[in-house]
């Protein structure tokens, strides 16, 4: 069985593990724009591996993380897109546009749950993507993520503050800070369950496999009563069956 570094390079930091025969070990994060070559050297050469496999959705810094692996020692990288083989067809007008991430996501979810299926993905952006049973990966749904609604309102408003997500289980604020996290979880679960609605019923099922990766899944999944899977190496197990298919 052969072992892959697995990379996801994200707007602000990346998520570097090893993946071997579908687990994900080893997890580190780093800045994604680093300075410098010490800063992630360390990072990429703890294990031997037979192979680099990297999604990226910051191009610029593509350049930079290529560098990053050879100082290492490591063999060239396999970048993640549309062209390689994925485990799921894509049908989708300009696939060059999808995120590696998504892509990653799709190849992990069709492995776990097969399709039809749907992978919640709750970073910066809330993005939805859909696997259909004879289409494959048909497209998406995008929405503003926590981050952005905290951040949206401390900007946008003279007396809001910045605040992160909390565990209250209170309905109704006691004071402002309260006021909004309560706002956020119950408004995104609005959110998430009238999306997940409009897609059972776009597939005439009463029933659609979810898988949610992303660091606030957890926060909006617990003690709900939607069902699904959470998985917070979600993306780089994509990533290493990808690796595994264009071995």
């Amino acid at each position: 069985m052969r072992t892959y570094l697995v990379v996801d390079i994200g707007n602000t930091s990346t998520s570097v593990g090893y993946y071997r025969h579908g687990k994900v070990s080893g997890v580190g994060r780093c800045p994604s724009r680093f300075k410098s070559l010490d800063e992630v050297v360390p990072l990429l050469g703890v294990r031997p591996v037979d192979g680099v496999v990297v999604a990226s959705v910051v191009p610029p810094v593509n350049a930079r993380w290529k560098k990053a692996f050879k100082a290492a020692g490591l063999p060239a990288p396999l970048f993640v897109s549309h062209e390689l083989e994925l485990g799921v067809p894509v049908d989708y007008p300009r696939p060059q546009r999808i995120g590696a991430d998504r892509l990653a996501n799709a190849a992990a979810a069709v492995r776990l749950l097969g399709m039809p299926s749907v992978v919640c993905d709750f970073g910066t952006a809330l993005t939805f993507d859909i696997l259909d049973p004879r289409r494959g990966y048909k497209g998406g749904i995008i929405c503003p993520g926590l981050p952005l609604m905290f951040d949206y309102l401390a900007e946008k408003t003279a007396l809001l503050p910045h605040v992160a997500p909390s565990k209250t289980k209170a309905v109704v604020g006691r004071n402002t800070e309260q006021a909004m996290q309560i706002g956020a979880r119950l408004g995104y679960r609005g959110m998430v369950r009238e999306i997940l609605a409009a897609l059972r019923a776009d597939f005439g099922v009463a029933h659609l496999p979810v898988c949610c990766t992303g660091g606030y899944a957890g926060w909006i999944f617990k003690d709900w009563d939607v069902e699904a899977v959470i998985d917070s190496k979600l993306t780089l197990r994509g990533i290493g069956i990808i690796g595994e298919l264009n071995a």
